[in-house]
């Protein structure tokens, strides 16, 4: 405080020393510019405008800080009002979506996703708006930036990405977004389970077979459904073969095939119905000719109904054989019914009938032996056989409305 009055008092008493010999001595500024335009003034009136200059540049300052900072509040205002707008275009989309308006749903999500709390959702609903209208392209361009927009979106938006592409059939390009997909995730269980509905599309079993096997515990199925699958990939993949070359399903079978699938009865029904759909009688025939010797299955008999080929005989003398062996001798009779009105030996598919219908009664060969009895002028024969099958007929359709 003491310091403080010493300096005003010095401050005082130096302007009544100074003063007087200021005011008396003014002093003399010239400014010229060129020889016709001069500024004359004293160094007193110059201090003054210099002090008035400066404090104008402060006031400019201050104004102009004033107006930036008017335009950041206006900025950041504008913002929040575009912000809030985008989250409402967002909703508003999204409901239109629910409702099938898919067109209004493509263009509300569509700008208002950049700005929106979750852009790769919105991408994501904005691309599945699109591809309900058929703009693929469109679809995949939202997708892509929805990848982009958010950090750890990719899986998801590959997922629905390749969804998409499914549910368009587009499954060359699925397959190749899933590949791509299943590099940076290689034990996802939706990338498998995706693999497993494309690869049946596009006809490649055995790329099926191997994701089924390769990722079988990522799939988490149990025991009956996994071999449920992997039966009907092989039945797929065998008539696969055989439509290309019944020796390369020979080949497969005889080579590569694993022991426990060789003696699995339904993988044998498999190859059999392979060659049989496309044709290949022969190679049927061989394959149950060798089954039969090596383990008579009687659920193979019924194959030898449906193999066509030009001789019979070998089967015919692999069954009669057989006749003296096996238990159930009925069946056996059956099918050699079979075989032999397929050579037109009508008079031994008779006698056989009648010794398989004594164990092995059924409706159909009831019929069957009824109308070559008849075309034989056995009528009173036929009647019975006729009665036979009319009563286990009445018998079956009783138990069936019981049941």
């Amino acid at each position: 405080m003491m310091i403080k009055m010493i300096l005003i008092i010095s401050a005082l008493i130096a302007g009544l020393i100074l003063g007087p010999e200021i005011s008396g001595n003014k002093g003399y500024i010239l400014i010229s510019f060129d020889s016709y335009t001069t500024y004359e003034t004293t160094i007193i009136n110059a201090g003054f405008i210099a002090i008035i200059f400066y404090f104008l540049l402060l006031l400019a300052e201050w104004v102009l800080r004033r107006l930036l900072s008017m335009s950041a509040l206006t900025r950041g205002w504008l913002g929040q009002r575009k912000t809030k707008k985008a989250q409402k275009n967002s909703l508003l989309g999204m409901w239109a979506l629910f409702e099938g308006n898919n067109k209004q749903a493509h263009k509300l999500l569509s700008k208002s996703a950049p700005r929106t709390e979750s852009p790769a959702l919105t991408y994501i609903a904005a691309a599945k708006a699109a591809h309900l209208q058929g703009l693929y392209d469109q679809r995949d361009d939202h997708l892509q930036l929805a990848s982009e927009s958010q950090k750890g979106a990719q899986l998801s938006v590959g997922l629905v990405w390749v969804e998409l592409q499914l549910d368009a059939k587009q499954y060359e390009n699925a397959l190749a977004t899933l590949s791509e997909l299943a590099l940076a995730f290689p034990k996802n269980k939706r990338i498998a389970c995706l693999y497993l509905e494309i690869y049946p599309a596009l006809n490649e079993w055995k790329k099926y077979i191997q994701v089924l096997n390769e990722q079988r515990k990522v799939l988490s199925y149990n025991e009956l459904e996994f071999a449920a699958l992997e039966l009907n990939a092989y039945q797929h993949f065998f008539k696969q073969l055989a439509s290309d070359s019944a020796e390369l399903l020979k080949l497969f079978w005889d080579n590569k095939a694993p022991r426990w699938m060789r003696k699995e009865l339904n993988y044998q029904k498999a190859v059999l119905d392979a060659y049989i759909a496309t044709d290949n009688g022969k190679f049927a025939e061989a394959l149950l000719i060798e089954k039969l010797n090596k383990q008579f299955s009687i659920p193979l008999l019924e194959y030898l109904d449906k193999v066509v080929v030009v001789d019979h005989y070998p089967l015919i003398l692999l069954l009669e054989k057989k006749l003296k062996k096996v238990e159930q001798k009925g069946l056996v009779h059956q099918a050699l019914a079979k075989l032999k009105l397929k050579e037109n030996n009508v008079e031994a598919a008779i006698k056989h009938l009648e010794v398989s219908l004594e164990t092995e009664a059924n409706v159909k060969d009831c019929a069957l032996l009824a109308e070559l009895l008849e075309q034989q002028d056995r009528k009173q024969q036929a009647a019975i056989y006729y009665r036979q099958g009319l009563l286990l007929a009445t018998s079956t359709n009783r138990a069936v409305t019981k049941l």
